[in-house]
């Protein structure tokens, strides 16, 4: 299987920096690592991820950002990528932001910061390895369905 993306949004560069250099320690042999600084920049990323036909994974975003909130960043993420993993990383953020992410974007976790690597870390792997088996499930069943028309098509 190629490498999927994983993406990481924060407005605070050193944040932003060590987030992804911890990711890249875990998971830089099965994913390749990609930043933004805005939503709206992560959006720009996205569509290009999206348009070379290459998976974006995982959506790591701070929630209080310039521009658009992190909340409503992973809104428009999750009409674009249902099936993605989005995680709402945050210092500042109140319970009403966690919420309006759960019920719109398609929360999977919300992380306060400071963050724990260790345990951000075994439920990104744990999160990584549904997405890929959901994936799997998906090609098996497309598989089946081309299968089940090859069939009744040589009745």
């Amino acid at each position: 299987m190629s490498k999927g993306y994983i993406i990481c949004v924060d407005d605070e560069v050193s944040v932003l920096e060590t987030l992804a250099e911890q990711l890249l320690a875990r998971f830089g042999e099965s994913h390749i690592i990609e930043t933004a600084s805005s939503a709206e920049e992560a959006l720009s990323l996205i569509d290009e991820i999206i348009s070379s036909n290459d998976i974006v994974e995982l959506i790591v975003s701070d929630q209080v950002m310039p521009g658009m909130k992190g909340d409503r960043f992973l809104e428009q993420v999750h009409h674009r990528l249902p099936d993605a993993i989005k995680i709402l990383l945050t210092g500042q953020a109140g319970l009403d932001s966690a919420i309006y992410a759960i019920n719109n974007g398609g929360l999977s976790r919300y992380v306060e910061k400071p963050w724990n690597i260790e345990e951000l870390s075994k439920d990104i792997k744990d999160l990584l390895d549904k997405f890929r088996q959901n994936l799997e499930n998906q090609h098996l069943i497309q598989a089946l369905n081309r299968r089940i028309i090859e069939l009744e098509s040589q009745q």
